[in-house]
C-alpha cells in the first residue's frame, strides 16, 4: 500500500507543481468569476487529503492522526506558497497572487474538517490495514 500512496503523492504533486507553472492553454473560455479560485481549492483539499493519507498509513505505530493531518496540511501550505514564489521568479507569463494562496489555504482548511469528521472511520480502517 505504501508505494502505491507514494507514488500517488508524487504523481499528484508533480501534476500541481506543472499546473502551477506551465504555460496551459484551456481550449474552452469560462468566463466565470473566480473559477480559477475554485480551482485552486480544489486541488489542493485533493492535495491535503492524499498526503494525509501517504502519512497516516506510512506510520509504523497506529493513533498518528493528527501528526498526519498536520504534516499533510503544513506541507500543502507551504507548497502553494512555493509555487506562487516560482512563479513570480521562474516565469513571465505567470504572477503570483495572495488570493491564489487563500484559495489553496482554504482548500486545506476544508480538507482538515472533512478528514477530522471522519477521523473514526479512518482510524477503524487504518487498524483493518495494520
Amino acid at each position: 500500500m505504501h508505494k502505491y500512496l507514494l507514488t500517488l503523492v508524487l504523481g499528484y504533486t508533480g501534476l500541481i507543481g506543472w499546473l502551477s507553472l506551465a504555460k496551459v492553454i484551456i481550449p474552452v473560455d469560462v468566463n466565470v468569476k473566480g473559477s480559477d479560485k475554485i480551482g485552486h481549492l480544489l486541488a489542493y483539499f485533493v492535495f491535503t487529503i492524499v498526503w494525509f493519507l501517504f502519512f497516516f498509513y506510512s506510520e509504523k505505530q497506529p493513533g498518528k492522526f493528527s501528526r498526519s493531518w498536520i504534516r499533510a496540511a503544513v506541507l500543502a501550505f507551504l507548497f502553494g506558497v512555493l509555487m506562487e514564489f516560482f512563479q513570480a521568479i521562474l516565469t513571465d507569463y505567470r504572477s503570483p497572487e495572495w488570493n491564489d494562496v487563500l484559495a489553496n489555504t482554504s482548500g486545506i482548511v476544508f480538507a482538515v474538517f472533512i478528514l477530522k469528521i471522519l477521523k473514526n472511520k479512518l482510524v477503524s480502517l487504518r487498524v483493518k490495514y495494520y
